[in-house]
């Protein structure tokens, strides 16, 4: 792991250092894309600058009103405590609401957006890989495919669960397994490949899909598929399970899907201009 890229005189942690590049190659490629289209790039300032305000808010406040085991105001300015879903949420919301107000083509903006999208939470998940953040899988199974991807966290910033004030226990508490020396699914590196997958695959077919929203709903279909899934080989953290022993991630994922669903139908049945 290397959680941190400068400690002294101050610390400059990895996962901060992933989310700039994340953000700033999705600026970049936004701006080439809304450039393509015809439309002004220096929206995707604008966008960007929305999305990181906006998404960082939500994901904290999602973890502090759903999560945390207490709400505290001091806690919405530490460095931890962030879900992904609370984030998308909102920045959606804020981002959405501002091609609105700027009347600019709703469903052309959402597809220039979705492989940005896609990029930006794999920079993301590789953040989470090199801080070693907690967010890594079940413990792998005996055989030679676990041998191959699994691996163990020593120096990730999540301490030791058997690390009790300083004293170091040889056998840990039930249900709390160490990955600092334990082998789990690295499901960070799982889910950056399916996102850097899912971008490639965007980014290709964004020259060739001609109904606006469509590719949108791609994206909404295949990102919410692969974080449902994703969720069955994480450890759980503590999140707690809501309907039918889901966790709130996988229903937001699923709320994706159904949404991906519903966009694309309406793309394919809405009535297109032939100059489009």
């Amino acid at each position: 792991m290397w959680p941190w890229v400068i400690e002294e005189p101050f610390r400059i942690g990895s996962y901060g250092v992933m989310m700039a590049l994340g953000f700033l190659t999705a600026w970049w490629l936004l701006a080439r894309d809304l450039r393509r289209r015809g439309i002004d790039p220096a929206v995707a300032e604008s966008t960007i600058f929305l999305g990181v305000t906006s998404g960082l808010i939500g994901a904290k406040l999602a973890y502090l009103l759903t999560e945390a085991p207490t709400f505290e105001w001091k806690d919405l300015v530490s460095g931890s405590g962030l879900t992904w879903h609370g984030g998308l949420a909102l920045a959606a919301i804020v981002i959405i609401a501002y091609y609105l107000l700027k009347r600019l083509p709703l469903g052309v903006m959402v597809d220039a957006v979705a492989p940005t999208l896609a990029s930006g939470y794999g920079f993301g998940r590789l953040g989470c890989q090199l801080a070693g953040d907690g967010d890594f899988g079940i413990p792998c199974r005996p055989g030679w495919w676990q041998d191959l991807v699994c691996m163990s966290y020593p120096r990730g910033i999540v301490p030791s669960p058997c690390d009790v004030k300083g004293i170091v226990y040889n056998v840990c508490p039930i249900n709390a397994p160490d990955p600092t020396w334990l082998p789990v699914h690295p499901t960070p590196v799982y889910e950056a490949l399916g996102a850097f997958a899912l971008f490639g695959l965007l980014w290709a077919l964004r020259t060739r899909i001609r109904r606006p929203g469509l590719l949108f709903a791609i994206y909404l279909v295949l990102a919410g598929l692969s974080r449902f899934a994703v969720e069955f080989i994480r450890l759980s953290e503590d999140r707690p399970d809501r309907f039918l022993g889901l966790r709130d991630a996988q229903l937001v994922a699923l709320g994706m899907v159904a949404l991906g669903v519903v966009v694309a139908a309406a793309a394919i049945v809405r009535r297109q201009p032939r100059t489009a």
